[in-house]
């Protein structure tokens, strides 16, 4: 599977991927005298796991995806998989974790990068 983050696809191969959704309420949410709840529903945001390797003679692609990634803004857009299609929307990063695999002079083989998409804003209101 390729992975598009901002717009470019890398080749890389994916060997894991969870997403988790989360359904968020607001400030105005707060539990009565009776213990029943009034939600202050924001939406539904779906964010992701996932873990990636190098695909075979593609250590430029992993390499470039690590910088993308790794880079300090905001946002990422990323298209992932979601129910039978596709799902397109702005995340963002704060931290992802990868090893070294083998070094030679000149060479470092890096792999099992794993990052977390946050959603920047609800998929469903």
């Amino acid at each position: 599977m390729e992975l598009t983050v901002d717009g470019k696809k890398y080749n890389v191969l994916v060997t894991s991927l969870a997403r988790k959704f989360q359904v968020l309420d607001g400030k105005n949410a707060e539990r009565t005298l009776s213990g029943a709840m009034i939600r202050d529903i924001i939406g539904t945001f779906y964010n992701y796991e996932i873990t990636i390797l190098p695909a075979v003679g593609k250590y430029g692609d992993y390499d470039a995806l690590y910088e993308v990634l790794s880079a300090p803004q905001d946002s990422h857009r990323i298209v992932v998989p979601y129910a039978q299609s596709t799902l397109t929307f702005n995340a963002y990063v704060t931290a992802g974790q990868d090893n070294l695999i083998r070094k030679k002079p000149g060479e470092a083989y890096w792999t099992g990068l794993s990052v977390q998409f946050i959603a920047m804003a609800p998929q469903r209101t």
